[in-house]
């Protein structure tokens, strides 16, 4: 049996292959795109002949042999927007989910392709995708960053937030940290020096590139919007870069800017210019004082707050520093306790000792510190934390060593007293800080005969800087000194600091530093206890 295909079959087909060529035409105006819809929807409509009174056969013989009525011709209109089809038109159901052409309305569509359903220049149909594409990405959450300002450390990358107030689980996620990369070399003034124990130890001169410091933070909230954490990896690669990193964090609940109370691996708040961060030290690093009398960090509690133009840190640790937290090692309940406070009467002081903001108004900060900690063991070298230091006495030997108040001795544990004050100023780019160290050790046990029962060092650091050219160029001069029972130690320099961008986040420092019988040594410091020497060092500062 041969199948024949109904006119009415061959018209939709030729319907459909009119209305796709008139679509895909991209020159093709909105009124002739719908005369060809039009004409292919004719086409599958019996033809309109006139009547001649014949029966159904001849009927549709002259339906067969018609030819389609032509449409009308007329001109295209003048330029007009395309958005839709004009309301006096045919209206042609091209689509027909829910749009009414004309006047009509448009149904909310679940797909950007429905929206877009109108006959359009190609242009202004990707126009339109676009535009509603922004739209929805608009209210999807994404990261955002939270840049430092002149008086706050930036915040960080804000990787997640759900707003509890909207009945989401409260939890939000920041990462932040910073890069330290040094260049330091040390030409020595002396081949070697002779600690209190009459042993002689060499000085040797150092050349050396470094990742100095990294910290990478997580930070944020969790189940309540006041359960407040921070977990840090700290490292540097002067202790060789197969070494690890050491932990640093706090879990808390933040009551408000007024207290935030927790638990963790924290800095033991023994200095001004230990607390303040070292990405916004005026120079390459702390002082040499600095870093002979503060404490380094600790597992401990701590409080951390604001009462107006008061700020404080206070808690109790396990020791002044690291090394003497080991657990397995501890001797005794003895604990070290310290605190920090600071006032800031005429405003905000903002980062650290620099005046790279141009304060347009004068600002002052005083501020003083207490550290007591009984029972203190004495370390003959320090922990694994890279800020860790040991106590030493005023010439650079360290308090353990054998024979170090007198012949025979060996100091394991003593009491540690330590008190600072401090005072700063920061006016249109000119800034000056200072800070006074007294620190006292006594209680001495351990084996031998101690030629002392207390041992009282006193020393401090000044710092001057002008940002001569606001946020951008900075010089300073800078000075500590310390001094005890067993001698003093100097140091006085200078250099320059290029702040990248006008933004503290990145900076540039040349600086160049002579020392006079150093009695403080750190890893991360240029210092080496009993050195004499000039240290030049260049750094760059990331943080993020």
């Amino acid at each position: 049996m041969t199948r024949r295909f109904h006119p009415s079959r061959i018209g939709r087909l030729f319907r459909g292959v009119i209305v796709v060529l008139a679509l895909l035409a991209p020159d093709t105006p909105a009124r002739a795109q719908n005369l060809l819809a039009s004409a292919a929807a004719d086409f599958d409509e019996p033809a309109r002949v006139a009547p001649t009174g014949r029966g159904p056969e001849d009927g549709s013989k002259d339906r067969a042999a018609a030819k389609l009525a032509p449409a009308p011709a007329s001109p295209d209109p003048p330029p007009r927007e395309p958005a839709r089809l004009p309301a006096d038109e045919p209206a042609v159901e091209l689509f027909p989910e829910g749009i009414e052409w004309g006047d009509g309305s448009i149904e909310a569509a679940q797909y950007v392709e429905e929206t877009t359903r109108q006959v359009l220049p190609q242009a202004e149909l990707r126009g339109q995708i676009d535009r509603e594409i922004e739209a929805r990405l608009a209210g999807i959450p994404r990261p955002r960053y939270l840049p430092v300002t002149d008086f706050s450390p930036p915040h960080g990358l804000l990787l997640y937030r759900e707003d509890a107030r909207k009945g989401d689980f409260p939890f939000a996620l920041v990462v932040s940290g910073f890069l330290q990369l040094r260049w330091l070399e040390f030409a020595r003034g002396a081949t070697s020096w002779t600690n209190s124990a009459g042993t002689e130890l060499p000085i040797s001169n150092i050349n050396a590139f470094s990742l100095n410091r990294y910290l990478l933070m997580f930070a944020g909230h969790v189940v309540d919007e006041r359960l407040v954490y921070s977990f840090a990896l700290f490292g540097t690669s002067n202790n060789g870069i197969n070494t690890g990193v050491s932990p640093l964090g706090l879990a808390g609940w933040k009551f408000g800017p007024e207290a935030t109370v927790g638990m963790g691996v924290l800095m033991v708040p023994g200095s001004r210019e230990f607390i303040d961060g070292s990405p916004w030290t005026l120079g390459v690093d702390r002082s040499m004082a600095n870093t002979f009398f503060r404490p380094g960090v600790s597992p401990g509690a701590a409080a951390i707050g604001t009462l107006g133009s008061f700020h404080y840190q206070a808690g109790v640790f396990n020791s002044i520093d690291a090394g003497g937290a080991n657990v397995i090692l501890r001797r005794g309940t003895s604990m070290a306790w310290a605190g920090n406070v600071w006032w800031e009467p005429l405003g905000k002081f903002g980062l650290g000792y620099s005046d790279m903001e141009h304060h347009a108004d004068p600002a002052i900060r005083v501020g003083t510190t207490g550290v007591y900690s009984p029972n203190t063991r004495a370390l003959p070298v320090p922990g694994f934390n890279p800020e860790n230091t040991i106590v030493r006495l005023s010439d650079g030997t360290p308090l353990a060593t054998a024979g170090a108040l007198g012949p025979g001795s060996v100091v394991d544990a003593f009491d540690f007293r330590l008190a600072t004050v401090d005072a700063g100023w920061k006016w249109r780019g000119v800034s000056a800080n200072a800070e006074y160290y007294v620190r006292f050790l006594d209680a001495f046990s351990g084996t031998g005969t101690f030629n002392r029962a207390g041992i009282l060092d006193q020393g401090g650091a000044g710092y001057l800087g002008w940002c001569f050219i606001p946020r951008t160029w900075e010089v300073y001069a800078r000075s500590s000194a310390v001094t005890g029972p067993f001698g003093t130690g100097q140091e006085y320099g200078g250099g320059i600091n290029r702040y990248i961008n006008k933004s503290r986040q990145g900076r540039l420092t040349l600086e160049a530093i002579h020392m006079l019988r150093n009695p403080a040594q750190n890893i991360l410091y240029p210092y080496r206890a009993g050195a004499t020497g000039t240290a030049i060092q260049t750094q760059l500062v990331v943080a993020f």
